[in-house]
């Protein structure tokens, strides 16, 4: 819930289920002296900038609109840490036990001791389901039951994991150390990116209470000024400085709370839906493509003719204003495009490294094809088409190279095409060397997602801690206004 959903923040209902599912207290009595607090802190700010009555109704106003969802945001980033570490108990406890006994039931028996809150509650439900029901679909039924209430992808794998060794046997430690290894970087990336956040976080409102003490600078030099020079400084009374410093205020409000919206994180599910995916992958490599392309070359001509004629007929600026819209019509298609290609190409690693994982668990029960093949129904959408080709080409020829080098080059992500290079030499290897080549997968695997990961967590901290800096431009902005005041009088 980003922006969008901030209007569910004034529910009490709302706020209370999140506090709950957060492992933390709720109380009308607490919420009401977060407001008295927090209300008290901008009418201290009101009368330390010497604002009038009215301002400092409004900036109240403003203040007591920001609470429910600054209150709401705390909640829910606590709630997502939560869930977060429930996972990561989850998850590891689950392979440890089944690696140690391979029984679902019993996994999940040990699992349910170490656990607390909701996901104590829905694994407590998935084994009740698991002992009543008579289904053949038992196993799947009830470890749904925990994939619907936390959707996270490795949660999926290991359950699809599990069901398969349950059901049909086979050679299960090495798959499952994969799997181990894999939560372990995870939860390190997911816990790094956690502590730059809260970071950032802290940052923020340490600058906004700098901010906030750098802007009474103004009132300062004016009260120096005056009783230097024996004329009356004093711009408070003045409608110009009483606006600035109201609106200094509610803008570090607004960014204050746009920074907890923006530092909430789903920490399980990152990927995109599928039908999102799907848009964008129309939009990059439909058959409209080369319609949309004249329908841009046509609208340019007219739209550059248009132009020229009302810059004679009419006036020139006019026609300037009609070029400039052709355009910015004529390249909204390419932009379009290259933002769907930019999306696609980020779902595209994360979907390749949990394809890639299915694939080599399965590569220690059955050949390279087979374990392919195997993979097709869970494979991420943005995959599916170029996995069926895939598929079609080495059944065709199995021991044809050429649909290795192919396999997703459209997008032009050499770690992939190098990976994929790899694994096409698993079926030219005797059975002696195949584990060597599978942990050199492995570890290509991992190298490639933890790149990836921190390059995306470091552009988004980046991001994030640009925005530390904005209190100091309001700071700048208010400051300028202040002193231009002050010299106007002083002149």
């Amino acid at each position: 819930m980003k922006i969008k959903g901030i209007k569910k923040c004034y529910s009490m209902k709302n706020v209370r289920e999140v506090a709950v599912r957060s492992g933390l207290d709720f109380s009308i009595r607490r919420y009401v002296a977060l407001m008295i607090v927090f209300l008290s802190g901008l009418l201290l700010a009101g009368l330390l900038y010497r604002l009038e009555l009215w301002y400092i109704v409004l900036v109240e106003v403003v203040g007591a609109a920001a609470i429910p969802p600054l209150i709401m945001y705390y909640y829910m980033q606590r709630c997502e840490s939560k869930r977060f570490n429930d996972v990561d108990i989850y998850l590891h406890q689950m392979a440890y036990s089944f690696q140690r006994y391979p029984k679902i039931n019993v996994a999940l028996s040990d699992t349910i001791k170490v656990l607390t809150g909701n996901m104590r509650n829905v694994v407590g439900k998935a084994i009740t389901e698991l002992e009543c029901s008579e289904n053949d679909r038992v196993y799947y039924e009830a470890l749904t039951i925990i994939e619907d209430a936390f959707p996270c992808p490795r949660i999926k794998t290991l359950h699809k994991f599990l069901i398969s060794i349950e059901e049909r046997g086979g050679n299960y430690y090495n798959s499952l150390e994969v799997l181990i290894n894999d939560y372990d970087r995870w939860v390190k990336r997911v816990y790094k990116y956690q502590k730059d956040i809260s970071q950032v976080k802290k940052n923020s409102v340490i600058g906004i209470i700098l901010g906030g003490c750098l802007s009474t600078a103004s009132l300062l030099i004016s009260s120096i000024l005056g009783n230097s020079s024996g004329i009356d400084m004093n711009i408070t009374h003045d409608g110009l400085y009483q606006a600035v410093s109201t609106i200094f205020i509610i803008l570090n409000i607004l960014y204050f709370l746009i920074i907890q919206v923006q530092c909430n994180k789903d920490w399980l599910d990152s990927e995109r839906t599928e039908e999102k995916v799907m848009r964008d992958f129309k939009l990059v490599f439909g058959e409209s493509l080369r319609a949309v392309k004249m329908f841009s070359l046509c609208l340019g001509i007219g739209g550059i003719f248009l132009s020229v004629v009302l810059a004679f007929g009419v006036h020139i600026m006019v026609g300037v204003i009609g070029l400039v819209v052709t355009l910015y019509l004529v390249t909204v298609p390419a932009i379009n495009k290259k933002q769907a290609f930019n999306r696609l190409k980020e779902d595209v690693y994360i979907a390749f490294s949990e394809w890639l994982r299915d694939v080599v668990i399965n590569l220690y029960e059955m050949p390279l094809q087979s374990a392919i093949e195997g993979t097709y129904e869970s494979c991420p959408a943005v995959m599916k088409q170029a996995l069926g080709q895939f598929i079609y080409d080495i059944e065709e020829s199995p021991t044809d190279v050429r649909p290795y080098y192919t396999f997703m080059n459209e997008y032009g992500i050499l770690d992939i095409s190098s990976t994929v290079k790899t694994l096409y030499s698993v079926s030219e290897l005797e059975s002696d060397n195949t584990d060597r080549l599978l942990n050199s997968l492995i570890r290509r695997n991992y190298e490639m997602v933890d790149k990836h990961e921190e390059l995306s967590n470091a552009d988004s901290i980046s991001v994030l801690k640009f925005s530390e800096y904005i209190p100091m431009i309001f700071v700048a902005l208010k400051l300028g206004a202040d002193m231009l005041l002050i010299i106007s009088n002083y002149l």
